[in-house]
């Protein structure tokens, strides 16, 4: 019965994620296209983001209660965000949080129908690491971000973990960081991979809650090296991590 029941809910959740992702391209690019003559860069299109995929997709899905903590620790900006990454609803999860942000996100995503069409417009971040080329100009994007305000989000391990075991770090934010003297502002979430388990279009769930935990920023000043960051920072999601799988922690325990 809990099988037929999660098949049942599948369309249903894909059918909001779909309308939601499509409601994001069609308004975010009519509001975008007439405020581009002075908004070059495109924080209309970013303001959607966080409206409709940060704050509307959770508010339509009654089984995916979501819980952001620490946004007290959100200054200004901008930041590298640094999350760990476990499902495709990461990238919303994070959006809704009260800053401007793009994404650095895989080239292959672009060419995604919908989702990677408004990625395009709205300028989030492409990368592919074995091309020379796009990795200078991905640099050239993140630091022209940063410049205007604009936080960048990096998903550190690289990839969607398939069980939401956090991996060991690739160090590129972290040399980013040191380069440019951004703040890295660390976030740990957990429960997506619930919802939308990488490799998976079936539910893990019915219904389970999200939690999105920001941490206080760190400023890379304070460490020698792009690796002494990644540690520190690695342990510090790794630690919260643990402590929102507890099952003390979830809401309503």
């Amino acid at each position: 019965m809990r099988r037929l029941l999660l098949w049942l809910n599948s369309p249903f959740a894909w059918t909001i994620f779909l309308t939601v992702s499509l409601v994001n391209l069609v308004v975010g690019f009519v509001t975008q296209a007439l405020a581009l003559p002075w908004d070059p860069h495109r924080h209309t299109a970013l303001r959607m983001n966080h409206w409709i995929w940060g704050k509307g997709l959770w508010a339509a899905q009654p089984g995916w209660p979501m819980t952001r903590e620490g946004l007290e620790n959100i200054g200004e900006g901008p930041y590298i965000i640094v999350a760990n990454h476990s499902s495709v609803l990461d990238i919303p999860t994070l959006m809704g949080l009260p800053l401007p942000m793009r994404v650095m996100a895989k080239q292959s995503l672009m060419k995604a129908p919908i989702m990677g069409w408004y990625m395009q417009f709205s300028r989030q971040i492409p990368i592919q690491l074995d091309s020379v080329e796009s990795v200078e100009a991905s640099l050239k994007a993140c630091q022209e971000s940063l410049d205007n305000g604009i936080s960048l989000v990096i998903f550190p391990e690289g990839t969607r973990t398939a069980d939401a075991t956090l991996q060991k770090f690739r160090r590129g934010a972290f040399r980013l960081a040191k380069d440019t003297g951004t703040p890295i502002l660390p976030v740990s979430i957990f429960g997506t991979h619930k919802l939308m388990m990488k490799g998976s279009f079936l539910p893990q769930s019915l219904y389970h809650p999200v939690r999105c935990r920001v941490l206080p920023p760190m400023e890379p000043a304070g460490y020698s090296t792009a690796r002494k960051l990644s540690n520190r920072v690695h342990e510090r999601i790794a630690a919260n991590l643990d402590e929102l799988r507890s099952p003390q922690a979830l809401p309503g325990a």
